[in-house]
């Protein structure tokens, strides 16, 4: 045990020495607008250059980075499709806001070009060109998690974690290896984390509000790791209809895809649409939806599975309404996974009685670093059981409260943090 603690505080201070050694770190805080608008950009990327430190923007637009002292002088890259790259040098002081305005660049048709590819072909370049891009060897990320669990629209348990990931690598491999890979990939390390949440109604839902769901489990959505099973998979083509267009940004030329599901198709796939970098294939960022040509499918489905609520047997979900964004950024001379967010909105009846009760959760996942240091992957000590059919206080035990006052590498919407005050009053309450 001695020896297990002393190689996770090791870890700590090698890949994230901002959580023990915060004198040694500086934080840059902010918000990127639209120049024209001032409107806040959502999931702008922010990245220092020729380092592996970065972040994303959260809904309002706004971002906390931690950076050692050493790369203060550093230029800061700030990107978001359809508007140029900004490069800034941050003049830090205590309590400095950068607002950070991005010029508008609209995506624009490649003027007098043939398109020589198909999206299928584009598509089967991108799959062909992951090693390359992403890089074989194995990996440790280390991530700022979010997670909120709302209950007829009210948020009913918010949590944070820190948590290091280890991936065995991005590789090309056959179908029936998924399993095996999915296996060995994505282990995770808890290093902080904290829970607020209002017991009772989380109690209430049965199974669907107490598992805090396994931590390895926040970084499958990568679909560059996975790419079976996904609108990347060949032998799934058949089943999609695709669209492209050539569109030139600041920092070359693109192809956008959309894509949905072919209408007759009795599998319950997906919409969304993609964006690749037509210089090397490398993907930067997925979109997905449940496709509604599945809706039938799903209809016919849903009574198969059924769920116990409020102690009550027999409740259905009906077809949810979820949304799943990956983005992947360049750091370093390579693309690296940078940010997942899921919001999932689910609606359950109870036929016999005709209750509904709508469930919804937020996952927002932001990779702050990340190492390929050969010594930290063969010591590292991760879990994949850990948070699996646990509750999350259970798997972070006593919070450290006077760390989360000090940190977020995603600051807390107005909103939100209205929401939390409410839990942790109803919780006082209780007490």
């Amino acid at each position: 045990m001695k020896n297990c603690s002393l190689l996770i505080f090791l870890l700590v201070i090698t890949i994230c020495p901002g959580l023990i050694l915060g004198q040694e770190m500086i934080t840059i805080s902010g918000q990127v607008t639209d120049e024209s608008t001032g409107n806040p950009l959502p999931f702008a990327q922010l990245s220092v250059q020729n380092s592996t430190f970065g972040t994303v923007t959260n809904e309002e637009g706004r971002f906390e980075l931690k950076i050692p002292v050493y790369a203060a002088s550093d230029t800061l890259l700030i990107a978001y499709l359809g508007y140029e790259t900004l490069k800034f040098k941050p003049d830090v002081l205590p309590g400095s806001f950068f607002v950070l305005k991005l010029i508008p660049r609209p995506l624009q048709l490649a003027e007098v070009e043939i398109v020589a590819l198909t999206p299928e072909e584009v598509i089967r370049q991108v799959v062909m060109h992951i090693p390359a891009n992403y890089g074989e060897d194995s990996l440790i990320l280390t991530a700022f998690v979010r997670s909120q669990k709302f209950i007829s629209g009210k948020l009913a348990e918010y949590t944070e974690a820190i948590i290091m990931d280890m991936k065995i690598g991005y590789r090309l491999y056959p179908e029936k290896d998924e399993k095996e890979k999915r296996h060995a990939s994505n282990v995770p390390l808890l290093l902080k984390g904290r829970v607020i949440s209002d017991t009772n109604l989380v109690n209430a839902i049965g199974d669907l509000g107490k598992a805090a769901g396994c931590l390895g489990c926040n970084f499958i959505n990568d679909f560059a790791e996975f790419y079976h099973h996904s609108v990347l998979d060949e032998k799934l083509f058949r089943f999609y209809q695709f669209k492209m267009e050539e569109v030139l940004t600041d920092a070359g030329k693109m192809y956008h895809i959309w894509f949905d599901q072919r209408k007759g198709v009795k599998e319950m796939l997906w919409k969304g649409e993609l964006f690749i970098n037509s210089a090397d294939f490398a993907l930067l960022k997925v979109t997905q939806k449940p496709s509604f040509e599945a809706y039938e499918s799903y209809e016919k489905q849903k009574y198969r599975r059924s769920f116990t609520i409020w102690k009550t047997p027999g409740w259905v979900e009906e077809m949810p309404l979820m949304e799943w964004i990956t983005t992947y950024a360049k750091r370093n001379g390579k693309y690296y996974l940078s940010a997942i967010r899921i919001g999932n909105w689910m609606t359950f009846t109870h036929p016999p009685t005709g209750q509904k009760l709508k469930f919804s959760y937020k996952n927002e996942v932001v990779v702050t670093d990340f190492t390929r240091d050969p010594v930290m992957i063969r010591d590292f000590k991760g879990d994949k059981s850990v948070g699996v059919n646990q509750r999350w206080d259970q798997v972070i035990g006593t919070s450290d409260a006077s760390f989360w006052e000090s940190f977020n590498y995603l600051p807390i919407e107005e909103k939100l943090e209205k929401e939390i005050k409410q839990i942790r009053i109803g919780s006082e309450a209780v007490k």
